[in-house]
């Protein structure tokens, strides 16, 4: 879902989980189901590029956690934000699944399944956040579909019987959750968002889509390497 995009470079009295190290950190929010996030993805590989020392971490947003709509009933709506989002990034869409209409349009089984991933295998969960914006952006599968989400932990080498597992446990949907209250917590009205830590002060960057070296010299600017 695209916010009206700016960029805040303003301290942020804020909560967030312990970060691991004491090094400056990029906090992504995000889903893998929300249109602007897939379009922002080609910057937030050049912004991390731009920042190898820093630390990445990610909070799932919960664009329409346990939606209720289907693709048929926000189709134009969906249709409308895709050509948005392909004319200002560049990126692929497949706008096939559109014409779904049995399909619900809720993206907490894929905020899970990231979650789930992390945890089989910790720092898998941007590269695993990729593989379902591909799986659902330009393969089109079924946002809900267990089988599917299995399917991307067994090509990015996790182990597809604990991965299904775990994932059908009722305590990683209450993870989810929690990392969508964390979210909200932070103030976030859109995704994409970014916050960075840099000398142990929080800044909100964005919180909505922008280019990257728009962003790469505002850190810099901030003192973030």
């Amino acid at each position: 879902m695209k916010s009206h995009p700016f960029i805040i470079i303003s301290c942020l009295m804020i909560l967030v989980k312990p970060i691991k190290s004491q090094s400056d950190t990029l906090i992504y929010i995000g889903d893998p189901m929300c249109s602007w996030c897939y379009g922002f993805t080609p910057e937030l590989d050049a912004i991390k590029a731009a920042f190898p020392q820093s630390s990445f971490e990610m909070v799932m947003g919960g664009l329409r956690p346990d939606g209720t709509e289907t693709m048929g009933d926000l189709k134009e709506f969906l249709w409308n934000h895709w050509i948005e989002v392909q004319q200002a990034s560049g990126q692929k869409f497949n706008f096939s699944i559109l014409n779904k209409h049995d399909i619900m349009y809720n993206t907490e089984p894929a905020c899970r399944a990231i979650i789930v991933a992390d945890k089989l295998k910790p720092g898998i969960k941007y590269s695993y956040f990729q593989a379902v914006q591909k799986s659902f952006y330009l393969e089109n599968n079924h946002p809900g579909d267990i089988d599917v989400y299995t399917k991307i932990a067994a090509n990015l080498g996790l182990d597809a019987d604990a991965f299904y597992a775990l994932f059908q446990n009722p305590q990683s949907k209450m993870d989810a959750y929690s990392d969508f209250d964390l979210a909200a917590s932070m103030g976030v009205k859109g995704f994409p968002a970014l916050i960075a830590k840099i000398d142990g002060k929080l800044y909100l960057v964005t919180n909505g889509y922008q280019k990257a070296d728009k962003i790469i010299k505002l850190l810099k600017a901030k003192g973030m390497e």
